[in-house]
C-alpha cells in the first residue's frame, strides 16, 4: 500500500467485546442519539450511533456499540 492509499483509508480499532448489559450501561451512559437505518436500494441496514461526538455505524446494534466503545477509548486514553 502506498502513502495515498493509506492516506484515504480510515484506522479503527478491534471492536469490544460487551455482554448485553455492558451495552445497555455503555448506551446509557455514552450515547446522545441512537438510530436505526432502514434498507434503502443503495444502503444496507443497520445502526447509527452518536456518543460524545463520534459517529459509529455498524449492521447490528452490538457491532455498533462495540465500535463506538473501542473509538471512545482509543481517543481517551
Amino acid at each position: 500500500m502506498n502513502w495515498v492509499q493509506s492516506s484515504w483509508t480510515e484506522r479503527c480499532p478491534a471492536p469490544l467485546e460487551f455482554s448485553d448489559t455492558e451495552i445497555l450501561d455503555w448506551l446509557s451512559e455514552y450515547c446522545d442519539q441512537a438510530v436505526y437505518n432502514r434498507p434503502t436500494p443503495q444502503y444496507r441496514d443497520g445502526f447509527t450511533l452518536y456518543c460524545d461526538e463520534i459517529k459509529t455505524s455498524g449492521a447490528t446494534l452490538r457491532e455498533a456499540v462495540c465500535l463506538a466503545a473501542a473509538k471512545w477509548k482509543e481517543a481517551n486514553d
